[in-house]
C-alpha cells in the first residue's frame, strides 16, 4: 500500500505540472490548435536520425565507464554482456520515477550474473550515475560563468548551477573522504547500519587518480552526446539557438528530471524547458516538442534494451570461483 500511495503521489506530481505546461502553451499569444500538427509535420528528420545516433554512441561511451567501474569492484564482465544490461536500464529508466528504476535493473543483473556481493555492484552504479550528473553541473557551471561572469543583470543565472555544483562536491567528499566519511557516518550519523557504513568503504576503492581521469573523459563525452541530442532535435524543429545555450539548459532539465517526484521525468522537464528556453525567445510549444523528441529519441535507442529483456535476456552464468 506504500509503494502503491508514492506511486500515484508521483504520478499526481506529473499529471499537475503536465496540466502547467499544457495550460501555458494553451494561452500562449497566438497559439492555434493546428501548431502542433503543424510543427510535426515539418520535422527534419535528418537532424532527428543525428539525434538518435547520438544517443546511441552515448550508450556506448556510457557503458564503458560503467564497466571501468565496476572493474575496480572485481566485477569483470564482458563489454557485449554489459551493453546488453546498459540497454535494458536505460528502457526502464523511461518510465520509473526520477530515472532511476533502470539502474535498480542493472544492479539486480550484475548481482545475478557475478560472485560479488550486491553492495559492489550498487556502489559502481550509483557512482556512475553520480559522475554523469557531476559532468552534466560542470557543463552548465561552466557555461554560465563563460556568459553571465561579467554582466551583472545576469549573474543570477549563475546561482542554480553553482549551488547543484556545490552539492554534488560535498557530496563527493562525503563518498572519498575518508576523514569526512568516518566523521558523518561514524558519529554524526551512528545511527547507520552497519551495511550502510561498509557501503561507503567500498567507495575508498575509486580513489586513484587513473580512474579519476577516466571518468572525467567517459562522462564528458557521454554528457556532450546527450546533449547534443536535444540540439539536434530542436534543430529538426527549426528551432536554431546556440548550442552553448543547451550545455546550460539541459543539465539543470537532466537534474530536475532525476529526481524521483515524478514519472519518468515527466512534468518537471517540460515545465523548466518551457522556463528556461523562454528567456531566450523560445516558444512554449517548441520547448515542450524538443523534449518530447528527445524523450522519444532515447526511447527508440533504448528499445533495443526491451528486445533483449523480451526475447534474449537470459542469466549469464556466473563464473566459477576458484
Amino acid at each position: 500500500m506504500k509503494s502503491l500511495a508514492l506511486f500515484l503521489l508521483k504520478l499526481l506530481v506529473s499529471a499537475v505540472l503536465c496540466f502547467f505546461v499544457w495550460k501555458s502553451i494553451a494561452h500562449a499569444p497566438g497559439m492555434d490548435s493546428d501548431d502542433f500538427a503543424t510543427i510535426m509535420k515539418n520535422i527534419n528528420l535528418k537532424y532527428l536520425f543525428v539525434a538518435v545516433f547520438f544517443i546511441f554512441l552515448s550508450y556506448l561511451s556510457g557503458c564503458l565507464q560503467w564497466k571501468q567501474l565496476l572493474a575496480t569492484q572485481n566485477i569483470n564482465m564482458t563489454y557485449v554482456n554489459l551493453l546488453r544490461f546498459y540497454f535494458v536500464g536505460c528502457f526502464f529508466n523511461n518510465f520509473m520515477p526520477g530515472n532511476v528504476g533502470g539502474d535498480l535493473k542493472k544492479i539486480y543483473d550484475i548481482n545475478q550474473n557475478s560472485n560479488e556481493t550486491v553492495g559492489a555492484a550498487i556502489s559502481a552504479t550509483f557512482l556512475d550515475r553520480l559522475c554523469g550528473l557531476y559532468a552534466l553541473c560542470g557543463f552548465a557551471l561552466a557555461v554560465g560563468v563563460a556568459f553571465f561572469w561579467k554582466d551583472p543583470n545576469q549573474k543570477f543565472f549563475l546561482l542554480p548551477s553553482l549551488l547543484i555544483f556545490l552539492c554534488f562536491s560535498l557530496g563527493l567528499c562525503m563518498l572519498f573522504s575518508r576523514r569526512f566519511g568516518n566523521l558523518l557516518f561514524g558519529k554524526i550519523l551512528f545511527f547507520l547500519s552497519e551495511r550502510v557504513l561498509h557501503l561507503h568503504g567500498r567507495f575508498q576503492a575509486f580513489r586513484t587518480k587513473k580512474l579519476f581521469a577516466q571518468l572525467f573523459a567517459f562522462s564528458t563525452v557521454t554528457q556532450s552526446l546527450r546533449i547534443l541530442s536535444h540540439y539536434f532535435c530542436a534543430l529538426s524543429i527549426g528551432v536554431d539557438i546556440s548550442v552553448s545555450w543547451y550545455f546550460y539548459y539541459i543539465p539543470l532539465i537532466a537534474i530536475v528530471s532525476a529526481l524521483p517526484i515524478s514519472i519518468g521525468g515527466f512534468g518537471p522537464r517540460e515545465l523548466m524547458a518551457q522556463t528556461l528556453f523562454a528567456k531566450v525567445g523560445v516558444g512554449s510549444l517548441e520547448a515542450v516538442v524538443m523534449q518530447l523528441l528527445a524523450y522519444l529519441a532515447n526511447l527508440a535507442v533504448s528499445l533495443l534494451g526491451a528486445a533483449d529483456f523480451l526475447f534474449k535476456h537470459v542469466p549469464i552464468s556466473k563464473p566459477v570461483q576458484k
